[in-house]
């Protein structure tokens, strides 16, 4: 089993927002993104509202998902987790 952890666009802070990183990726095409601090790139996509959103691998291991989830709570972003 995988799961995801996704964030609403509008819910990251306008700084973090100003000094990430984004590019596309040139074989699959997904735009990705790196915010300071965040221990991983995610994947920008929209959501059935063509709201943007921020998709990140949920990690297994758990100091990596740890690390993934105080980065949201530091930050103050909700988030929520989905298993398929």
């Amino acid at each position: 089993m995988s799961a995801h952890a996704y964030i609403q666009w509008a819910d990251v802070p306008h700084e973090l927002i100003s000094s990430s990183g984004q590019i596309i990726d040139s074989e699959t095409q997904a735009k990705l993104v790196a915010f300071d601090g965040c221990p991983f790139c995610g994947e920008i996509t929209e959501n059935g509202d063509k709201a943007l959103r921020v998709e990140y691998a949920f990690p297994r291991n758990h100091e990596l998902r740890n690390s993934l989830v105080d980065w949201f709570i530091h930050h103050g972003i909700s988030f929520v987790v989905l298993a398929s």
